[in-house]
């Protein structure tokens, strides 16, 4: 089924979960990072402390993540959205009143755990859950609210700022999130409709029934998975939260990277939805190993130059990793785990990512304040891609090697890059 066929035959539950994930950009590090100014100056904190706090929030939610996570499979998703919406809605109203320094990671803890972590995982698990056949194109096409949010919540709720004062804005933005989200359910969400996509292999779906979280954790498919998914968050995190020190460290303006940031979300919704077609037929795990490259390229090319330039090469080809990993992430867990218990899996996964995401501003920020600039923080992304990149072609296994140096010595006139990496025997 083509796109637009697709959408039209869906259209609604896509939506909801493409509302879903621009909704969670309100929880989101590069939405949060526009705050961090004002409450480093309103509570008179350096980096590394403000960092501490965002690190203490984000881990508490990482670590509960897969225990109300994996509720998802068990309750309503009517429920456990208005649910998530409760806490996120009171977490930015508490946000706006608060006095304190030291109340600032309960805050964090709310805005990331239902924010990043529970809207994103709704909409990821829904897409997952739902959809067979269509899995990638709908993964894709609900990851699409990623960029949307880029793109434009970080002007919107500048422009609010501007207007309204920093405190104001975060009760505008909670009012704006308690309004949509009942909406959102009353339209586009008719679960009396909604059908779990069972694998067509008896046995994958026998064993998936009586896995455990533990069982998941020891999985070598998870061995596999989960390095790439904290490379790519704790990188990616780490450059957002700075982003405006980045630049006055290269002696960009503000409004220059500003504008690397729409170049970042229009790469990053090319590349989603290239992204979806492809995994639906040549499956995800053929692109897991190489979705990293352009993101490594992205980083040499802001280590080794300083004109402002760069910027656009920089967002671009981070765009492309981030999208493109995104759809393919959330694909191959239902391809190695298979889709009847889906929210368990990707709550897991997802706490590795709200993790990371933790840990990636903190030790960037004690290397900022420790004076060591932002040349070693380019270099240990780089070492850091390099070292995951090369472990994830442990994906194709020895035997596929030997088929993929014979297709390759035997291939026709037209040489076809995705079959050389065909991994099905």
């Amino acid at each position: 089924m083509g796109y637009f066929a697709f959408v039209r035959s869906n259209l609604r539950l896509l939506s909801f979960g493409m509302l879903m994930t621009y909704l969670s950009g309100y929880g989101q590090t590069y939405l949060l990072a526009i705050y961090i100014p004002f409450l480093m100056e309103e509570f008179d904190m350096q980096n590394a402390r403000i960092s501490l706090y965002y690190m203490i929030a984000t881990v508490g939610s990482a670590l509960l993540l897969p225990r109300v996570g994996k509720l998802i499979d068990q309750v309503k998703l009517t429920n456990y959205t208005l649910v998530s919406t409760a806490v996120f809605v009171v977490s930015m109203i508490a946000m706006s009143f608060v006095q304190h320094g030291y109340l600032l990671p309960l805050v964090f803890f709310g805005l990331r755990i239902a924010g990043q972590g529970l809207f994103s995982h709704i909409s990821m698990t829904s897409m997952s859950k739902f959809f067979d056949k269509g899995r990638g194109k709908a993964i894709s096409l609900a990851s699409l609210g990623h960029p949307l949010g880029q793109a434009l919540l970080p002007i919107t709720v500048v422009w609010i700022i501007g207007f309204s004062g920093w405190r104001a804005s975060l009760l505008i933005n909670a009012g704006l999130v308690l309004v949509a989200i009942p909406i959102l359910l009353y339209y586009l969400l008719d679960e009396r409709k909604l059908v779990v996509a069972t694998p067509s292999d008896d046995q994958q779906l026998k064993a998936t029934d009586k896995v455990s979280t533990w069982d998941i954790l020891k999985s070598k498919a998870f061995l596999l998975l989960a390095p790439n998914l904290f490379a790519l968050a704790f990188i990616i995190t780490g450059l957002f939260f700075y982003q405006f020190t980045i630049a006055e460290h290269k002696g960009w303006t503000i409004e220059w990277m500003a504008l690397g940031l729409t170049f970042y979300a229009i790469a990053g919704s090319v590349s989603i939805l290239f992204a979806g077609p492809l995994i639906d037929k040549y499956t995800a795990r053929r692109f897991f190993p190489f979705y990293l490259m352009p993101f490594l390229i992205a980083v040499i090319f802001i280590w080794l130059v300083d004109n402002p330039w760069v910027i656009f090469p920089y967002m671009v080809f981070m765009g492309i990793s981030a999208g493109t990993g995104n759809a393919i992430m959330s694909a191959l867990q239902v391809e190695l785990f298979g889709a009847a218990q889906i929210g368990k899996v990707r709550s897991i996964f997802t706490s590795v990512m709200v993790l990371s995401s933790a840990v990636g501003p903190a030790v960037y920020g004690v290397i900022v304040d420790a004076g060591y600039g932002f040349e070693l923080i380019f270099l240990i992304s780089i070492g850091m891609m390099l070292a995951v990149t090369i472990q994830s072609f442990r994906i194709i296994p020895s035997y596929t090697y030997a088929k993929m140096k014979y297709k390759f010595k035997n291939r026709h006139r037209r040489f076809d890059f995705f079959n050389v990496f065909n991994l099905k025997h």
